[in-house]
């Protein structure tokens, strides 16, 4: 009897102290794991954000820099750390799919994290060579189909994003362009302003910048909705129903996370995109704040991962 009231006690504190715990969250600094070196577009886009979800939490939110292995590190170390809401992920969609690309990556992109919100798009952009006869999404689309395989355009890798948009763009529109691969989107863009190749995607905020200067044509965007500030750009989807290929960024928690820490992560989070300050941060440099709660993010992924995963299925022959 004594053995069994002893043992209902510690349950019984176990349970309170676990709920002392959620009550009380956070009471030191939350790490917010991002799988790329400091310096770069995610690092950066943590590091903003960071800052004004300090503030909702009263608590330090602290970026850490885990790359490697095209970005598989840092969710794979996140979904193993302790599901109490101090370490998070800052995940991109190539994560997603990494298991596709490149094998086993240590962690199940949908079973191994929960859901905290969405914060932005990246738009990809359909950029052309100047001396390319094609000044929009329908002069493109008409050009390219003329003459079936004799056009190339440039990515930054096999089976990264910008070459699995190009090999969407094929598909969805009918076309018959052969990718050639860069290691990294700045040598794309010098193959394709230097005649190597007639056309490259890449990020709208690096083509931008380009065509401003006079080197290269941002022929469309990727994103099925014109992007704010740049309108005047066509949409891939325009011309080819339903288009939509720009890469998200979100924040996951691991699996397990108690729903009370996750529902004061996902108002830190929601607050901080409200911001008008912060979102024109993140606009200026070429992201689209794009705010999705924790539940509507969770009943988009499955299919953003299945669309990804098909076409790199397809793009590697795999």
């Amino acid at each position: 009897m004594f053995r069994r009231v002893m043992t209902a006690v510690a349950v019984t504190s176990l349970f309170a102290g676990a709920a002392l715990a959620q009550d009380d969250y956070p009471n030191k600094p939350v790490t917010l794991v991002v799988g790329f070196s400091a310096g770069g577009g995610m690092d950066t886009l943590g590091r903003l954000v960071a800052d004004r979800v300090t503030k909702e939490l009263g608590q330090q939110m602290v970026v850490e820099n885990r790359p490697g292995a095209g970005g598989t590190i840092a969710p794979g170390y996140v979904a193993n750390a302790s599901p109490d809401g101090y370490t998070l992920y800052l995940g991109e969609t190539a994560a997603t799919v990494a298991d596709v690309v490149i094998g086993e990556v240590g962690y199940d992109p949908i079973k191994s994290f929960t859901p905290i919100a969405q914060l932005a798009v990246a738009p990809l952009a359909l950029v052309a060579n100047n001396d390319v006869p094609a000044s929009n999404m329908s002069e493109f689309v008409e050009l390219v189909k003329s003459k079936p395989g004799e056009f190339f355009y440039a990515s930054s890798g096999v089976g990264t994003l910008q070459h699995l948009a190009g090999e969407q763009l094929n598909h969805d529109a009918g076309l018959e362009m052969e990718a050639v691969h860069f290691q990294g989107g700045s040598p794309s863009i010098t193959a394709l302003m230097s005649g190597e190749v007639e056309f490259a995607i890449t990020s709208l905020n690096a083509a931008s910048s380009q065509a401003e200067g006079g080197n290269l044509k941002v022929l469309g965007v990727t994103t099925k909705d014109p992007v704010p500030g740049f309108e005047s750009i066509d949409t891939v989807s325009s011309v080819v129903d339903g288009f939509d290929a720009a890469p998200r960024q979100f924040v996951m928690a691991p699996a397990g996370t108690p729903a009370p820490v996750i529902e004061k992560l996902e108002a830190a989070f929601a607050a901080a995109l409200a911001d008008e300050a912060l979102r024109a941060d993140l606009s200026s440099r070429g992201l689209v704040p794009t705010y999705l709660s924790g539940a509507e993010l969770a009943e988009q992924l499955p299919g953003v991962i299945e669309t990804w995963s098909s076409t790199a299925r397809k793009a590697l022959d795999k």
